[in-house]
């Protein structure tokens, strides 16, 4: 079994083979945040991986659950902007100068846009 040692470094390895353009791809909020914000697409019909703080410790996890948070916004009209630090995500509604908007009406955007109830987003 690895030890913490081990995991850092191939975690560095892994951030350090990866070009700024990539790293601007992985950009998902606290891993907490971009997790839950997959969890609850997932309550929608969607099918994202990394759905825990866990999964999306590892770069490549994280890496496609940032991307597919961001493309299911993205379909409905949403940009959301992942943060790697504490910093929670933000959500604007796309083509109106960049309106922000709470992650709660995000949510209910895609929810009426696929008819389906407001998902609990408490978590």
């Amino acid at each position: 079994m690895a030890n913490r040692e081990d995991n850092i470094k191939k975690i560095n390895a892994e951030l350090e083979a990866m070009s700024d353009d990539e790293l601007d791809q992985v950009a998902g909020g606290t891993y907490n945040n971009t997790a839950a914000d997959s969890r609850i697409l997932n309550q929608l019909g969607f099918g994202i991986s990394g759905r825990s703080a866990l999964e999306c410790f590892w770069i490549p996890t994280f890496q496609k659950t940032a991307k597919d948070v961001a493309n299911v916004f993205d379909k409905y009209g949403i940009r959301v902007e992942q943060s790697w630090g504490a910093v929670q995500n933000r959500y604007y509604i796309a083509g109106t100068g960049g309106q922000e908007i709470s992650r709660e009406q995000a949510f209910q955007i895609v929810a009426d846009a696929v008819g389906k109830p407001m998902p609990d987003i408490s978590y």
